[in-house]
């Protein structure tokens, strides 16, 4: 048994003295020597660094290397020159013998028998020589052949030069397995010379190597697991390949896609574990191939090699020990990856930080806004689960921005791509308690009032509870209803919804007085049944009320009251572009008849309702809906010309309006329908009358489809082309002006 005491320690790679691969792998200080090993390192730049340092150490040391190398060869080459001189004695005295019997003994006779007596005994003694007690004769002839052998005492011879009392510290040899030259070599030269030999390898080899070490029969071996310290460290270049193409990959899977470097750079371990599994994809005779668990290398790098910390539950961030590189092809590469699995994703995370890197990664190459949104959604629910609410400080209003006030209809083009629009009503209530949790309680109090008219009652109580931890309490107090009335009825049915809804407005729609009490009754069912419980209402099921009762005010020409209602169903949340079009339409149409009906017309007035007709037509064409676009068109043109007709010809105005009946006209023909072509016919004609462009055709329609116009139709369209006619803008057209003497 050898007299050596091994320690194997683990979590102190980090103590490792060489700094770049080029460096020596060895280092002397004092009584101590330190080799680090590399991966790729070869046994010639071993024998160089040795030698270098054994030459410091020992004047003679190259004498006798030189002496060494030179002994080995010459003793070799004499006993094979001896054994080859004593075949041919042998083979001279045999012939002799044989063939000349008898001969004349003579002195050279005896000479020759001597030498073959002990060619006999050499040959004789030769098993015994070489299975001697330390085989020094079998190694001696074996280091001429064996050029490992030769290494080994050229290993031995630099390592004498040392005290064995030399404590020898070995860091990374863990990476290499047992056919390896440093533990076939450099290992058993090692142990043979000196009495304490220090291992620091990684957590997981260490029980590996501990039954290596017994391999050799030692005196004392032992495991050590010291505590990691908080010093720098630099141990990058003690990686192998595998772990260099893990350490890459984590860099991707974490928040420095984010470029903040402000901030501390999370990683997602279950991002990471799911990119190495289907992202990197090796070849199972690749040298790279990982041979390793993932859990292993993340293991490695919180114990080992000081990469990552963990502050709280799931937030593991990299520390300062990390040099970040430039992985911006890797970084499209897995950008691709990931947005061709979204859902897969969807389904497998749970960490908020995964979330956000994926978010990141995919948002400016998703066609499909819909499943930016459900990542943003998952984000906000993983953040409520686990209870990691700092995260919406940190990243959320980088994303979003803040959240706008839902009141002012004048920032509706502004806030239309906000994300505030499109998440569903349940990730912004999960939103309202983030930000309360936050101290954002302006953010939650905007988020409520913009949620407050699904359910007035729920989101009374939600506003008063943040006015009072802002110390508000008046206006806790006030934001309440005077009275909570106990509703026990159960949420409406969506076709009983529907039923009172058509019903109302096919009759405002109409115009028809008669209808007019019929038409009100169903609004008030409406209301009733809409408010008569005290569950969440359905967003759409607000809209059409609030823009039914808007039409039911215009008809009462209580246009500021409709006005009021369209931005109530602006301000109504989750709703798409098709509905908020609507309403700006509207909205357009209402200060229209405000201009119209002031006694001073005010052209802050149309200008207001072009420009609202704008917006509408914009987010209608947004989600091209062709079922209305013709009224929408038809609308617009309207303002324009209403505009027109009370000032100075504006050519620009005229196009404006051209282009938009062209458009209308072309999608009723298409798909054959004839709602409003009587109102889209004049508003042409009149545009092309201002622009002096003349066309029989349109002319010739006009005339055909006023004689099957609706009252309501008619009416408008008379009206409008009497404006024009009042301020000789156009002519006269006979069967307009012979409908103006019947009516």
């Amino acid at each position: 048994m050898k007299q050596n005491n091994c320690f194997i320690y683990t979590s102190r790679l980090c103590n490792h003295k060489r700094k770049t691969l080029e460096d020596s792998c060895i280092v002397k200080k004092s009584n101590d020597i330190f080799i680090t090993y590399c991966q790729n390192d070869s046994l010639d730049k071993f024998e160089a660094d040795i030698s270098s340092i054994a030459g410091k150490s020992s004047f003679f040391y190259f004498l006798r290397k030189r002496i060494s190398a030179t002994l080995i060869s010459l003793i070799s080459v004499i006993v094979i020159l001896f054994a080859i001189g004593s075949v041919s004695i042998y083979e001279d005295i045999l012939k002799k013998i044989v063939f000349e019997m008898p001969f004349s003994w003579e002195t050279k006779d005896s000479i020759s028998l001597f030498f073959v007596g002990i060619f006999f005994l050499g040959l004789l003694m030769m098993p015994s020589l070489l299975d001697g007690e330390r085989s020094e004769f079998k190694n001696l002839i074996s280091s001429w052949f064996n050029k490992d052998i030769r290494r080994l005492k050229k290993l031995k011879l630099a390592f004498s030069n040392f005290d064995k009392k030399t404590v020898i510290h070995l860091y990374n040899f863990d990476l290499e397995d047992s056919n390896h030259w440093i533990w076939r070599l450099l290992i058993s030269s090692l142990l043979n010379r000196f009495n304490t030999v220090n291992f620091y390898v990684r957590n997981d080899k260490s029980q590996n190597i501990l039954k290596r070490l017994k391999e050799f029969d030692l005196l004392n071996i032992e495991l050590i697991k010291r505590e990691k310290s908080a010093k720098k460290c630099d141990v990058e270049i003690l990686l192998s390949s595998k772990e260099q193409k893990l350490y890459s990959l984590m860099q991707l899977c974490s928040t420095v896609i984010l470029k903040q470097r402000d901030k501390k750079s999370f990683i997602s371990l279950e991002l990471f574990e799911y990119c190495g599994k289907n992202f990197i994809k090796d070849d199972i005779d690749n040298k790279n191939q990982l041979i390793f668990g993932f859990q292993n290398f993340i293991n490695r790098s919180f114990e080992d090699f000081r990469f990552l910390t963990q502050e709280k539950a799931l937030q593991v961030y990299f520390t300062s020990n990390v040099t970040f590189k430039d992985l911006e092809e890797e970084e499209k590469r897995l950008a691709y990856y990931l947005r061709n699995h979204i859902e897969e994703c969807l389904s497998y995370f749970e960490n908020p930080i995964s979330f956000l890197i994926l978010y990141y990664y995919v948002k400016e190459i998703v066609l499909d806004k819909k499943r930016t949104i459900k990542i943003l959604e998952k984000f906000i629910e993983s953040i409520e689960k686990k209870q990691q609410y700092e995260l919406i400080d940190l990243y959320w209003f980088d994303i979003s921005g803040l959240m706008f006030d839902s009141k002012d209809s004048n920032n509706f083009e502004d806030s239309t791509n906000s994300y505030y629009r499109q998440l569903s009503i349940d990730s912004l209530n999960k939103l309202i308690v983030l930000f309360k949790r936050n101290g954002h309680f302006e953010q939650a109090l905007l988020v409520s009032s913009y949620l407050y008219e699904i359910n007035p009652a729920k989101y009374s109580v939600i506003i008063c509870s943040l006015y009072e931890r802002m110390g508000n309490f008046d206006k806790a107090l006030n934001s309440l209803p005077k009275n909570m009335s106990s509703n026990l009825n159960i949420k409406p049915n969506d076709t009983e919804v529907k039923f009172y809804q058509r019903k109302a407005w096919i009759i405002v729609s109409q115009r028809k007085k008669e209808l007019k009490e019929e038409g009100l009754e169903s609004l008030e069912k409406l209301k009733n049944i809409i408010f008569s419980h005290n569950e969440d209402n359905a967003p759409l099921w607000l809209w059409h009320y609030y823009n039914i009762k808007a039409n039911y005010e215009e008809w009462e020409e209580n246009y500021d009251k409709a006005v009021n209602h369209y931005k109530k169903c602006l301000s109504i949340p989750t709703l798409g572009a098709f509905e908020y079009g609507a309403s700006f339409v509207n909205m357009a149409i209402a200060y229209r008849f405000i201009y119209l009906t002031q006694t001073t017309q005010e052209i802050a007035k149309i200008n207001e309702a072009i420009k609202l007709g704008k917006i509408g037509l914009m987010l209608k064409q947004s989600v091209g809906d062709r079922d209305e676009m013709p009224i929408v068109l038809h609308n617009q043109a309207l303002n324009i010309l209403c505009k027109v007709s009370n000032s100075s010809i504006d050519t620009s105005l005229c196009n404006e309006v051209l282009d938009l009946t062209q458009d209308a006209l072309e999608i009723l023909d298409k798909t054959k329908s004839v709602k409003r072509l009587g109102m889209i016919l004049i508003e042409n004609h009149i545009a092309k009358s201002l622009l002096k462009i003349e066309d029989i055709n349109i002319l010739k329609r006009l005339e055909k489809q006023i004689k099957v116009l609706d009252e309501n139709e008619l009416n408008q369209l008379l009206k409008l082309y009497k404006q024009f006619i009042k301020v000789n803008k156009i002519e006269k057209l006979d069967f307009l002006e012979n409908k103006l003497e019947n009516n």
